[in-house]
């Protein structure tokens, strides 16, 4: 996928702006504070619906204004033309979003993601390594919701499902009347959806694992071997390992995922195992008020020689750890959902040694690339020895006003 213009209205500090970009690198620069991330920021919330740096979308309303509208156009990797529009009004003070492809509104989020597909490494990544388990959950979370849109409406269900056992929980000592009863249907269903998510995780976990390895090998000389274990419900991994190496279909897992008949075989499993954890800690959960395991305590244990990056690493071994997740989450969208990603580096650039920029330009050629940076002489001299010299490169002045001069 290859962004060709940008239209903007109302978004952050862009009035209105209409933009034409390159279809290989764009190093988009000017002083701080005048807009570079904002520009990259649209890109990142007309592919995914969603900001890498808020969660409220009324934070992304120019001031004064009731809503705001982002429209790409694009071009596939085989010549399709697309034209991505992402409106957000703000009625009251209450936000709604409105998501289009070539006219056509879209309904559901899941609909919307993996059409065009953009990776973003920026400051916030580093949270990934040494940020709390809900940072971990949230990358994997994007990537498999944009390989697999039915992910993304199992997670919603999920989460659904999770808060109303919690609301029961939480008024279980008020009102226990009935409570076994409902807790009983409630968790039945959390236990099989839970399954279905495990089984999901696991895979792109154990996928994830093996490109970011890679990745990391080269990045730190075969110094350094990243290793990423999934954790979860405790005996889940167990059971899969063994049904995997019990049907002799380890490998064709990982490459092409489990047909029906598997699928259902090892969820029928992983669904009777937590269902099983759940009643073994009910009466302490009535007690709390809320659940004790779920999924919604998943992590990701992410090591560099068997030692934690979170509590052992030094900050350049964490980003290093960023960038070779960043690299593989480019790799795998590459591999299932067949058109080549958009990278976005905000603000990080400047911030990787010569061997990490070497690794970053060697795996993404034929990549199109929005680079940001304050120093345009600095950035030119840099790229000019890490790419080839006939590559398109733009440069996108950000004046400050709402405006960028090319």
């Amino acid at each position: 996928m290859i962004i060709k213009r940008i239209r903007l209205n109302n978004f952050r500090n862009y009035g209105r702006l209409d933009v034409d970009v390159g279809p290989s690198v764009n190093i988009v620069y000017g002083d701080n504070g005048k807009g570079k991330t904002n520009l990259i920021e649209s890109i990142y919330v007309a592919s995914c619906a969603t900001s890498h740096k808020t969660s409220k979308d009324k934070n992304l309303v120019m001031f004064g204004s009731d809503g705001f509208e982002i429209i790409i156009n694009a071009e596939d990797d085989d010549g399709t033309l697309f034209e991505f529009k992402n409106n957000v009004v703000i009625k009251g003070d209450i936000p709604k979003r409105y998501l289009y492809c070539n006219n056509e509104h879209m309904n559901r989020i899941s609909d919307y993601l993996g059409i065009c597909n953009t990776v973003i490494f920026a400051p916030e990544d580093l949270e990934i390594i040494k940020g709390a388990p809900a940072e971990r959950r949230k990358f994997i979370n994007l990537l498999i919701s944009k390989v697999s849109p039915s992910y993304f409406n199992l997670l919603g269900n999920v989460n659904r499902v999770i808060s109303q056992k919690n609301e029961i929980l939480k008024d279980a000592r008020r009102n226990p009347e009935g409570i076994e009863t409902k807790l009983d249907y409630w968790d039945f269903s959390l236990s099989d959806l839970s399954a279905e998510l495990i089984i999901y995780r696991y895979r792109f976990i154990d996928i994830l694992n093996d490109v970011a390895s890679q990745y990391h090998l080269s990045i730190s000389g075969g110094t350094e071997r990243l290793e990423l274990k999934y954790m979860t419900i405790s005996g889940c991994i167990e059971l899969i390992e063994a049904f995997l190496a019990e049907h002799g279909i380890t490998d064709e897992y990982k490459n092409r995922g489990l047909n029906r008949g598997d699928f259902e075989a090892l969820k029928a499993i992983l669904s009777s195992h937590i269902l099983n954890k759940f009643k073994s800690v009910r009466k302490y959960d009535i007690e709390k008020g809320i659940s004790s395991i779920g999924i919604k305590k998943d992590d990701i244990d992410i090591c560099l020689n068997e030692r934690s990056t979170r509590v052992y690493s030094s900050q350049g071994q964490q980003r290093s750890a960023a960038l070779s997740l960043k690299l593989a989450e480019l790799e795998i969208l590459k591999r299932f959902v067949c058109s080549t990603p958009i990278l976005l580096l905000d603000d990080v650039f400047s911030e990787l040694d010569v061997q990490r920029r070497v690794s970053l330009i060697s795996a993404i050629k034929g990549t199109q690339i929005f680079i940001t940076c304050t120093d345009r002489n600095y950035i030119e001299s840099e790229i000019g020895t890490l790419i080839d010299e006939n590559t398109d490169v733009r440069y996108l002045h950000v004046t400050g006003d709402g405006n960028i001069e090319q």
